[in-house]
Protein backbone atom coordinates (compact mmCIF):
# COMPACT_ATOMS: atom_id res chain seq x y z
CA UNK A 1 0.00 0.00 0.00
CA UNK A 2 1.22 3.48 -1.06
CA UNK A 3 0.48 6.54 1.25
CA UNK A 4 -1.60 9.60 -0.74
CA UNK A 5 0.25 13.00 -0.86
CA UNK A 6 -1.41 15.78 0.04
CA UNK A 7 0.16 19.07 -0.19
CA UNK A 8 -1.64 21.21 2.66
CA UNK A 9 -0.67 24.87 3.42
CA UNK A 10 2.07 25.38 0.33
CA UNK A 11 4.33 28.53 -0.68
CA UNK A 12 2.82 28.82 -4.13
CA UNK A 13 5.53 31.87 -6.53
CA UNK A 14 3.94 32.06 -9.63
CA UNK A 15 6.44 33.63 -12.44
CA UNK A 16 7.02 34.34 -15.65
CA UNK A 17 7.50 37.54 -18.53
CA UNK A 18 4.64 40.19 -18.64
CA UNK A 19 4.29 41.35 -22.18
CA UNK A 20 2.65 44.42 -23.73
CA UNK A 21 3.89 47.33 -21.27
CA UNK A 22 6.08 50.12 -22.14
CA UNK A 23 8.74 50.05 -19.61
CA UNK A 24 10.64 53.10 -20.76
CA UNK A 25 7.05 55.36 -20.62
CA UNK A 26 6.78 53.25 -17.01
CA UNK A 27 10.01 54.15 -16.05
CA UNK A 28 9.67 57.89 -17.10
CA UNK A 29 6.64 58.17 -14.97
CA UNK A 30 8.36 56.53 -11.93
CA UNK A 31 10.83 59.27 -12.11
CA UNK A 32 8.61 62.23 -12.69
CA UNK A 33 6.87 60.39 -9.82
CA UNK A 34 9.37 61.08 -7.32
CA UNK A 35 10.08 64.06 -7.56
CA UNK A 36 6.95 64.99 -6.91
CA UNK A 37 6.37 61.94 -3.93
CA UNK A 38 8.49 62.37 -0.90
CA UNK A 39 7.43 58.57 -0.40
CA UNK A 40 7.05 56.35 2.61
CA UNK A 41 9.60 54.59 4.07
CA UNK A 42 8.60 50.81 5.23
CA UNK A 43 10.91 47.89 4.20
CA UNK A 44 13.18 49.76 1.48
CA UNK A 45 16.84 50.89 2.75
CA UNK A 46 18.28 53.99 1.25
CA UNK A 47 15.68 53.49 -1.68
CA UNK A 48 12.80 55.36 -2.49
CA UNK A 49 8.80 53.93 -1.99
CA UNK A 50 6.02 56.07 -3.64
CA UNK A 51 2.82 56.20 -1.73
CA UNK A 52 0.12 54.32 -3.44
CA UNK A 53 -0.56 55.19 -6.97
CA UNK A 54 -4.55 55.98 -8.12
CA UNK A 55 -6.11 54.79 -11.54
CA UNK A 56 -5.98 57.81 -13.68
CA UNK A 57 -2.52 59.21 -13.14
CA UNK A 58 -0.56 57.85 -15.97
CA UNK A 59 -2.47 56.05 -18.95
CA UNK A 60 0.98 53.30 -19.54
CA UNK A 61 0.79 52.86 -15.37
CA UNK A 62 -2.87 51.75 -15.94
CA UNK A 63 -2.37 49.24 -18.95
CA UNK A 64 0.73 47.94 -16.37
CA UNK A 65 -2.09 47.57 -13.85
CA UNK A 66 -4.77 46.00 -16.12
CA UNK A 67 -2.04 43.39 -17.04
CA UNK A 68 -0.88 42.98 -13.48
CA UNK A 69 -4.39 42.05 -12.51
CA UNK A 70 -4.77 39.63 -15.16
CA UNK A 71 -2.44 37.69 -14.19
CA UNK A 72 -3.13 37.64 -10.48
CA UNK A 73 -6.83 36.59 -11.09
CA UNK A 74 -5.11 33.71 -13.22
CA UNK A 75 -3.04 32.82 -9.81
CA UNK A 76 -6.22 33.42 -7.96
CA UNK A 77 -8.19 31.09 -10.18
CA UNK A 78 -5.84 28.38 -9.84
CA UNK A 79 -6.22 28.55 -6.35
CA UNK A 80 -9.44 28.06 -6.23
CA UNK A 81 -10.25 31.49 -4.48
CA UNK A 82 -12.73 34.53 -5.96
CA UNK A 83 -11.25 37.27 -8.16
CA UNK A 84 -9.14 39.69 -6.05
CA UNK A 85 -9.41 43.78 -6.64
CA UNK A 86 -6.26 45.33 -6.25
CA UNK A 87 -5.67 47.27 -2.77
CA UNK A 88 -2.46 49.57 -3.61
CA UNK A 89 0.21 49.36 -6.06
CA UNK A 90 3.72 51.13 -5.55
CA UNK A 91 6.98 52.16 -6.88
CA UNK A 92 10.30 50.71 -6.23
CA UNK A 93 13.63 52.69 -6.86
CA UNK A 94 16.33 51.07 -5.24
CA UNK A 95 19.56 53.07 -5.67
CA UNK A 96 22.89 51.48 -5.36
CA UNK A 97 23.10 49.94 -1.92
CA UNK A 98 19.70 50.11 -1.77
CA UNK A 99 18.16 47.02 -0.38
CA UNK A 100 14.50 46.17 1.29
CA UNK A 101 14.28 44.36 4.72
CA UNK A 102 12.85 40.97 5.49
CA UNK A 103 8.75 41.68 5.66
CA UNK A 104 5.18 40.55 4.24
CA UNK A 105 2.29 42.37 3.20
CA UNK A 106 0.01 42.09 5.68
CA UNK A 107 -3.64 42.00 4.29
CA UNK A 108 -2.75 40.92 0.96
CA UNK A 109 -4.40 37.78 -0.15
CA UNK A 110 -1.90 37.91 -2.87
CA UNK A 111 1.13 40.38 -3.92
CA UNK A 112 3.92 41.01 -6.10
CA UNK A 113 6.83 42.79 -8.41
CA UNK A 114 7.07 44.08 -11.45
CA UNK A 115 10.21 44.79 -12.53
CA UNK A 116 10.42 47.64 -15.14
CA UNK A 117 14.15 48.30 -14.71
CA UNK A 118 17.02 45.32 -13.55
CA UNK A 119 19.13 42.64 -13.49
CA UNK A 120 20.31 39.77 -11.47
CA UNK A 121 23.39 41.85 -10.65
CA UNK A 122 21.29 44.62 -9.04
CA UNK A 123 20.21 42.01 -5.89
CA UNK A 124 17.38 39.68 -6.13
CA UNK A 125 13.86 38.78 -4.44
CA UNK A 126 14.46 36.16 -1.96
CA UNK A 127 11.56 34.53 -0.19
CA UNK A 128 11.89 32.66 3.27
CA UNK A 129 10.13 29.67 4.80
CA UNK A 130 8.76 30.78 7.97
CA UNK A 131 7.11 27.71 9.49
CA UNK A 132 9.65 27.00 11.73
CA UNK A 133 11.01 23.75 9.28
CA UNK A 134 14.79 24.46 9.94
CA UNK A 135 14.08 23.85 13.41
CA UNK A 136 12.87 20.35 12.62
CA UNK A 137 14.90 19.34 8.82
CA UNK A 138 18.35 17.55 9.37
CA UNK A 139 20.76 18.89 7.29
CA UNK A 140 20.50 18.17 3.69
CA UNK A 141 22.97 17.93 0.88
CA UNK A 142 20.77 19.23 -2.19
CA UNK A 143 17.61 21.06 -0.60
CA UNK A 144 14.39 20.32 -2.47
CA UNK A 145 10.64 21.74 -2.08
CA UNK A 146 10.29 19.98 1.00
CA UNK A 147 13.28 20.89 2.59
CA UNK A 148 14.17 24.25 1.41
CA UNK A 149 14.24 26.83 4.03
CA UNK A 150 14.30 30.35 1.56
CA UNK A 151 14.69 30.49 -2.22
CA UNK A 152 15.49 33.44 -4.79
CA UNK A 153 14.14 34.63 -8.05
CA UNK A 154 16.23 37.22 -10.47
CA UNK A 155 15.29 40.81 -10.74
CA UNK A 156 14.40 40.94 -15.00
CA UNK A 157 13.23 43.80 -16.82
CA UNK A 158 9.66 42.38 -17.57
CA UNK A 159 9.95 39.51 -14.88
CA UNK A 160 6.46 39.62 -12.54
CA UNK A 161 6.60 37.49 -9.45
CA UNK A 162 2.93 36.61 -7.29
CA UNK A 163 2.70 35.07 -4.29
CA UNK A 164 0.67 35.03 -1.33
CA UNK A 165 0.82 38.19 1.16
CA UNK A 166 1.60 36.61 4.21
CA UNK A 167 5.04 34.94 2.55
CA UNK A 168 8.28 36.44 3.81
CA UNK A 169 10.73 37.98 1.51
CA UNK A 170 13.54 40.95 0.97
CA UNK A 171 15.02 42.28 -1.88
CA UNK A 172 18.83 42.03 -1.94
CA UNK A 173 20.87 45.12 -2.47
CA UNK A 174 21.83 46.35 -5.51
CA UNK A 175 25.24 46.70 -5.78
CA UNK A 176 25.71 48.46 -8.91
CA UNK A 177 25.53 51.67 -10.03
CA UNK A 178 22.29 51.94 -11.39
CA UNK A 179 19.10 52.35 -10.15
CA UNK A 180 16.17 49.07 -10.12
CA UNK A 181 13.24 50.10 -10.49
CA UNK A 182 10.12 48.00 -9.82
CA UNK A 183 6.37 48.03 -9.19
CA UNK A 184 5.18 45.80 -5.68
CA UNK A 185 1.84 45.62 -5.46
CA UNK A 186 -1.29 43.65 -2.95
CA UNK A 187 -4.67 41.92 -4.26
CA UNK A 188 -7.25 41.01 -2.06
CA UNK A 189 -11.29 40.61 -1.64
CA UNK A 190 -12.42 43.78 -0.68
CA UNK A 191 -12.45 46.97 -3.87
Amino acid sequence: MALNAEQWFPSVIWSGMLNGVDNDKIETFAYDRKNLDKGVQISNYIGWQSNSIKQGDNEEFDVLVNAITEQVNFCAAQAEMPTLHIQNIWININTPGAYNTLHNHAGAVLSGVYYIKSDPSQGNIMFERNDGAEYFLPPMEKPNYFTSTATTYKAMTGAIYVFPGWLKHSVQPNLTKDDRLSISFNYGVNK
